[in-house]
């Protein structure tokens, strides 16, 4: 038996903190991005920082509720991790991007 939440879990956080590394590096290269793609950005991150977070979750009642023998407990943790610091810097991102977009309409 595998704990395949714990592994999704796993992608789904490094998924999420390389999608906000691309849209940092897109924004660096590209003079040219609007806030819109900006903002999508930041949701999609978003998004899949809370659905590692439900699946770490998951994955850890699984283990518990299997007493062990389905595995992914440190995969699980691993997940959780990743999921939170993609949490946390798609947050600050987000507040990043509100008062750009805030200063941007109020000064123009």
């Amino acid at each position: 038996m595998r704990n395949l939440k714990a592994v999704l879990s796993l992608l789904l956080g490094l998924l999420a903190l390389g999608e906000l590394g691309a849209v940092a590096l897109l924004d660096r290269i590209r003079s040219d991005v609007s806030l819109r793609e900006v903002g999508a950005g930041v949701g999609i991150g978003v998004f899949l920082a809370l659905v590692s977070l439900s699946l770490a979750r998951r994955a850890r009642f699984d283990y518990q509720r299997t007493l062990g023998r389905i595995g992914g407990s440190g995969v699980a943790v691993a997940g959780r991790l990743l999921g939170t610091a993609a949490l946390l810097v798609s947050l600050t991102a987000a507040s990043a991007f509100g008062v750009y977009a805030v200063l941007t309409l109020v000064l123009s």
